[in-house]
């Protein structure tokens, strides 16, 4: 033993036998706490050997052995135990005993010395960091509000400034917290019972043949009330990330008089599919007290299942695309298909298609559009094909403005609704009891704002509309409705009386007066009426009556019971007992034999890194194309790399080079390699074309539409193979392509010939072709698009070939003639009319 080690021990004797003198206990409790905190504040910890009390049995007499927490051995049964331990049979002993006369305690030194270090800090030691009754009360409190875990723990030490708690005792005491609000019951019947507890409505059904859960619908008793009140418009959007069990979430949302949104209902849904979607959409179904309240308007994004089952379910109501999305989705195309310059221009004429007010200004500007992109024909497929023939009625302005959505022609209201839940949420590997337990804060939260809301508009009168002008509104209508009709109030200016020019769309899009309306008003003297004024804008309440008396006979469960009771009266027991348990889980949720779906196991690859924030959602098509588009302007080459790209092209150029016979290699001046995606041969036509590389997609439509022009003509040039060539060209994605979509020759050799009236010559290194047009004759003048080569490389590259205009024409050889050769007219045909051009 040190001298340090020495020094400390003394000081501990002396202390003790100083108080055991000086100082009588007056408790068992209080000579344990005395020397738990004298040994803290020299780095040891005391803990209780032995404890005896005194119960009137023989031999038993009250007594407390204290010692050091270093102190005896640890026993492993294991002779390879991968455990530590860290005792070290430390002799230090206490021995506290009550007065022999009066009352207290006292306590003696039995050996005042430690064999081992001790400890500089406390912080992270096991026992110390224990919270105490108080502390954890505050951590379940804390857990039960979401607070995060570092929070918890910075707001324990502001309280209690000697608290060493570390992080992973704050997680451990979440999690026990979290085990003791379960208690015995599975996953599915604490979600049922916390469910049931909060008066939620909700269903479920299990998968076919089994307990397993497929579906799952919620929805907060005030949801219920605001959906019946403010029932004009739905928006509906799935979400993910916001389970272990990754099922995807189907939220619906609606708005009220003061703009705010409000929940109708959450699912979750075993997959995205149409039976899954129409489930969910006949619970909202049944949330409307009666068949008129049914919406009218239903705002989504493309999602054609979900489309589908809101024709099946609600066949009524008007279907709007959002138009956020299909903005975001066009611009991506445009930025793939449109060079940069030329990109502003054609999306400010799709908005001019997309806002168009007319069915002349809509037919005047697709038109416009047209003849702007004549040249880029796969965009403007794209666009006509994907949006405007099918989908034009559901979100251009001309037919948007015929009904009334209230200003909702987007699906962001449900956007920033999955944005405030998974902020909630905060993890995406929780159960449902958690997604739950979020949902149900967010709802409160919700309802308690929409009340505030309305009882500012009654109690309050903002002073931009304290004229007479709107006098009969005051109290009355929402503030959201009075600043539209001020919006209109401003055009006034500007279209007056003029019914033509004032469009009246606001009449029927929001139910309010239009500009010109508020014209004829001014002139006359007259307020704002409030019957001008839609129902919808003066509803200022949530509580809607949900039942009637008439309704209530319809509830009676005399002619069910008497049914019941004759069903088990007439089967056996084992048929009672069955349907006992179905009626019990009616009753009482929280008995469900359903089970939770099965978390999907990744049985490949590292696994990911947790984060601490994981829910935010995957980005959308166009951000990818956005962040490529960045990542590309950020990687623009200097100088250097210029001279190590050019550098590397000659290098390519070589080994290129030496993959055509020897006797054709002077007769290339240059090879340009093109991107190899597996739509190379077609970039190489484009470039060569005078195109830019990129227009490899223009050709492979071009092409289609040759062939299907002429598919007499090309039907024996390919040996009646016209549909298995048009399926080469035709893809159904961008980016790398597979074997079957490549350019091939001869049989589009002909077809590339044909439509653009050029020369094509074909080298590899087996195999050399030219092509003629079937039906035109290859012009002098244009004698740069007159002849093209390319060249097929490695066996599954093609890349552009420039031919030496000024090298004398070789001898006609053989093997000149084989590279001059045409299966149709002729190798003679071929040399004399390379003999034309050159020459």
């Amino acid at each position: 033993m040190n001298h340090h080690q020495l020094n400390i021990s003394y000081s501990y004797i002396v202390n003790f036998y100083l108080k055991r003198i000086l100082q009588v206990f007056s408790s068992r409790e209080a000579v344990f706490e005395w020397a738990k905190a004298i040994g803290r504040q020299n780095g040891i910890l005391i803990v209780t050997i032995r404890s005896d009390k005194a119960n009137g049995i023989r031999g038993r007499k009250d007594k407390l052995i204290l010692g050091c927490e270093r102190g005896g051995r640890y026993k492993s049964e294991s002779k390879k135990s991968v455990t530590c331990s860290h005792k070290e049979n430390c002799p230090f002993t206490l021995r506290c005993v009550p007065l022999s006369v009066g009352e207290g305690w006292k306590i003696s030194v039995r050996c005042g010395t430690h064999n081992h270090e001790l400890l500089d800090t406390v912080t992270g030691h096991s026992y110390l960091g224990r919270l105490n009754e108080e502390e954890r009360k505050f951590v379940n409190d804390m857990t039960k509000y979401k607070l995060a875990p570092r929070f918890i723990l910075n707001a324990l030490k502001v309280r209690n400034e000697t608290n060493v708690t570390i992080p992973s005792q704050i997680y451990k005491a979440r999690s026990t917290y979290r085990s003791s609000l379960r208690g015995p019951y599975t996953e599915m019947q604490h979600l049922l019972k916390l469910i049931q507890q909060e008066n939620y409505v909700h269903w479920t059904r299990r998968r076919e043949n089994s307990d397993i859960l497929r579906d799952i619908f919620w929805t907060h008793p005030d949801c219920i009330k605001l959906l019946n009140t403010f029932h004009f418009v739905l928006i509906c959007d799935s979400t993910y990330k916001t389970n272990r069990y990754r099922l995807p979430l189907l939220e619906i949302v609606g708005v009220t008089s003061t703009s705010l949104t409000f929940s109708v209902g959450f699912a979750y849904l075993e997959k995205e599919r149409q039976d899954n979607f129409i489930w969910a959409f006949e619970k909202v179904r049944m949330l409307f007290k009666s068949e008129s309240l049914i919406s009218k308007v239903i705002v989504t994004d493309r999602d054609l299942a979900m489309m589908n089952a809101i024709s099946v379910v609600f066949p009524t109501s008007i279907h709007l695309l959002c138009r956020f999305h299909i903005e975001k989705n066009v611009g991506a195309r445009c930025k793939q298909y449109v060079k940069k310059d030329r990109q502003e221009e054609v999306m400010d004429l799709w908005k001019k298609i997309v806002y168009s007010t007319s069915v002349e200004e809509y037919d005047h500007h697709l038109q416009q559009f047209e003849i702007l992109c004549a040249d880029i024909i796969l965009f403007v497929d794209y666009v006509k094909d994907s949006w405007l023939t099918p989908y034009k009625e559901r979100f251009v302005n001309v037919w948007t403005n015929r009904v009334m959505h209230l200003g909702n022609t987007t699906s962001n209201r449900v956007e920033s609704a999955h944005w405030r839940l998974k902020n909630m949420l905060q993890t995406s590997f929780g159960d449902l009891c958690k997604s739950w337990d979020a949902v149900n804060m967010m709802l409160k939260n919700q309802i308690c704002i929409i009340q505030s809301s309305f009882q500012k508009t009654i109690k309050d009168v903002e002073h931009g509309y304290n004229s007479q002008f709107f006098q009969n509104l005051h109290h009355c209508v929402s503030r959201k409705c009075m600043k539209l009709i001020d919006n209109q109030l401003e055009r006034v200016k500007i279209v007056g009386t003029n019914k033509t020019e004032c469009g009246c769309s606001i009449r029927t899009t929001h139910g309010l007066p239009c500009a010109c309306e508020l014209a004829k008003l001014q002139i006359n003297g007259n307020a704002i009426p409030l019957d001008s004024i839609h129902d919808f804008w003066k509803q200022l309440s949530i509580a809607h009556e949900l039942e009637d008396e008439e309704s209530l006979s319809d509830y009676d469960f005399s002619e069910e019971l008497e049914a019941m009771k004759a069903y088990m009266k007439t089967h056996d027991i084992i048929s009672q007992r069955i349907f006992k348990a179905k009626v019990r889980e009616v009753v009482f949720p929280h008995t469900t034999s359903i089970l939770a779906p099965p978390e999907e196991v990744r049985t490949k690859g590292a696994g990911k890194k947790k984060k601490e924030f994981d829910t935010p959602r995957d980005p959308s098509y166009w951000e990818y194309v956005d962040a490529s588009q960045e990542s590309a302007k950020a990687r623009q080459p200097s100088q250097s790399s210029q001279r190590s790209a050019r550098q590397q092209s000659q290098s390519s150029q070589h080994s290129f080079k030496t993959q055509f016979p020897t006797y054709i290699r002077p007769y290339i001046e240059d090879i340009v390699d093109v991107v190899a995606d597996g739509n190379c041969g077609f970039r190489a036509i484009a470039a060569l074309l005078g195109w830019t590389e990129e227009s490899w997609a223009l050709v492979r439509s071009q092409l289609d539409k040759e062939i299907g022009l002429h598919k007499d003509v090309y039907s024996n040039v390919f040996d009646d193979n016209v549909e298995s060539v048009r399926n080469s060209l035709k893809i159904s994605k961008l980016g790398a392509q597979g074997k079957d979509k490549w350019m091939s020759l001869p049989d589009l050799g002909y077809v590339i010939a044909t439509l653009y009236n050029v020369i094509l010559v074909s080298l590899s290194r087996n195999l050399n072709m030219t092509f003629f047009p079937l039906n035109k004759s290859p012009s002098k003048e244009t004698f740069v698009h007159s002849l093209i080569a390319i060249g097929f490389v490695n066996e599954n590259h093609w890349v552009q070939i420039k031919l030496k205009s000024d090298c004398p024409l070789p001898p006609t050889s053989q093997k000149w003639k084989d590279f001059c050769s045409d299966t149709a007219k002729g190798w003679e045909v071929a040399y004399a009319a390379l003999s034309f051009i050159m020459n």
